[in-house]
């Protein structure tokens, strides 16, 4: 007799394997390769990069970035450390 899985954070469907529903349950995190497209993630970056630059400014977005005080220090995406509440951009969400 095969026991049944016992599984907390997942549903029986046909969505996600068993395999994949175990993963999770084990590591919290599923990656699915390819889930969005190479278009969209560069369509996300470029807006990411523009919130970072201030070039928008979404309602209630919050951006955190480690600044240096030197005299060549260059603010730019690279320097972000958190992103926070960007759901209300129309282009990420």
């Amino acid at each position: 007799r095969v026991s049944p899985l016992c599984l907390s954070y997942t549903l029986d469907n046909d969505v996600l394997t068993t395999e994949q529903r175990q993963f999770y349950e084990d590591n919290g995190y599923l990656l699915i390769k390819k889930l969005v497209s190479d278009k969209d993630i560069e369509r996300f970056r470029k807006e990411f990069v523009r919130i970072c630059n201030k070039e928008v400014n979404p309602p209630g977005v919050l951006i955190m970035r480690d600044e240096i005080r030197r005299p060549n220090f260059v603010r730019s995406e690279k320097t972000v450390n958190k992103a926070h509440d960007f759901q209300e951009d129309e282009e990420v969400f």
